[in-house]
This record gives structure tokens, C-alpha cells and sequence, in this order.
């Protein structure tokens, strides 16, 4: 008799392998903290000295150019608005807003209810298809994230606008990780583990913990 087969489908296969992957990494990274972070501020370091000496200001030639707006005066070199200058940290946090802002419209006022629901649907329904797709979502989410988190953090270091930025990223990486959770339970075969409500009762969902009301 063959070996009784684990996953149905190729979205309950990539889920494991993600959740296994997700495991390795995180394992990698506590062996090896002390290398990573040393590793990081080299290369911080020597991002901002590039920075600062592009930053230097280069021989002025003739008249220099500015523009005038009412009674103030503004000089060339900023007529860019920082929003639309990718070089400007504002430019990226608008971005990590605006990931915010959809975030909030899909999730709701409380993201242990929005979870709640599909936990409550796939009770009724037994169907994982809309949890699957919540996950995609969401994985969209983060990856934008990390992107914008990666060049603040280039172009400012560890600063306020950094700080808001990794809280939303927080708040997407729960809801990330709580979908993926609920969706591994519903490819469980019921051999393997309780019923849905005896794991509900007993909070083991990892929703139930991540998320606030």
C-alpha cells in the first residue's frame, strides 16, 4: 500500500513548503544573528557615506537658478517634490501608506474579526477557497512592504518614518501568518487532528493570539 497522500491540491502543497521554508529561515537566522547584524551595519555604514558624499554641494556657476512662488523663493534643486522623488524617504512612505490604507479597507476595524469570519465560514461551508485567496492578498501586502522597508531604511536609517513603517508591516505579517495557519488546519485530514470547534475552544488557532479585537 502506497504512502496516503498529503496534499490535494497545488496550493496545499505550496503552503507546506512555504511553512517549511518559513521554518528553515528562521532557524538560519538565530544561528546566525551575531554575522547578520554585523554584516548590516557594515554595509549601513557605508551606504551613508556614499550618501553624504553625493550630499556635498558642487561649484556654482553663474547665477544660481531658483524659482519664485509669492514672496518666497525656492531654489532649484528642490523644485522636485520630495513625494515624487524617489531619493526622499517620503516618497516611500506615502507608498507604505497607501499598502496601509488598502490593508485597513480589506481587514476592517478589527483584524480578529476578519479572521473570525473565515474561520466561521469554513466551519459552515467546509471550503478553504476564499482563506487561499485572503493569503495571496495578504502576501502582496508584504512584499510591497518589505520593499519600502528596505529603502527608507537605506535612505534614512532607523528613524520615526522607519519605526511606522515596520508597525504596519507588523500588523500585515500577523494577519499573514494567521491566514496561512487557518488555511494549513483545513488540509489536515480529520486523523490528524480535532474538530475545527474543539481547536476554536482551545485557542489553538494562531489567530486567536496574534491578532487584537
Amino acid at each position: 500500500m502506497g504512502r496516503r497522500r498529503l496534499y490535494h491540491t497545488p496550493e496545499e502543497a505550496r503552503l507546506a513548503a512555504n511553512a517549511k521554508s518559513r521554518k528553515s529561515y528562521h532557524k538560519w537566522i538565530v544561528r546566525n544573528k551575531a554575522n547578520i547584524r554585523s554584516r548590516r551595519q557594515e554595509d549601513y555604514s557605508k551606504r551613508k557615506d556614499e550618501r553624504l558624499q553625493l550630499m556635498r554641494p558642487r561649484p556654482q556657476f553663474g547665477p544660481k537658478k531658483s524659482t519664485s512662488i509669492g514672496a518666497n523663493t525656492v531654489d532649484s534643486v528642490h523644485s522636485i517634490a520630495d513625494k515624487d522623488n524617489p531619493q526622499h524617504v517620503t516618497y516611500w512612505f506615502r507608498r507604505v501608506e497607501r499598502v496601509s490604507k488598502r490593508f485597513t479597507e480589506e481587514v476592517g476595524p478589527s483584524p480578529f474579526a476578519y479572521a473570525e469570519e473565515f474561520y466561521a465560514g469554513y466551519v459552515s461551508t467546509h471550503c478553504n477557497k476564499p482563506i487561499f485567496e485572503a493569503i495571496v492578498r495578504m502576501e502582496k501586502f508584504q512584499k510591497w512592504l518589505t520593499t519600502y522597508l528596505h529603502e527608507i531604511l537605506q535612505i534614512s536609517g532607523y528613524n520615526a518614518e522607519y519605526k511606522s513603517a515596520q508597525e504596519i508591516e507588523r500588523k500585515v505579517s500577523a494577519m499573514h501568518r494567521s491566514l496561512q495557519d487557518l488555511g494549513l488546519y483545513t488540509t489536515l485530514s480529520a486523523e490528524d487532528i480535532p474538530d475545527f470547534k474543539t481547536l476554536h475552544e482551545r485557542k489553538e488557532f494562531a489567530y486567536q493570539t496574534l491578532l487584537t479585537t
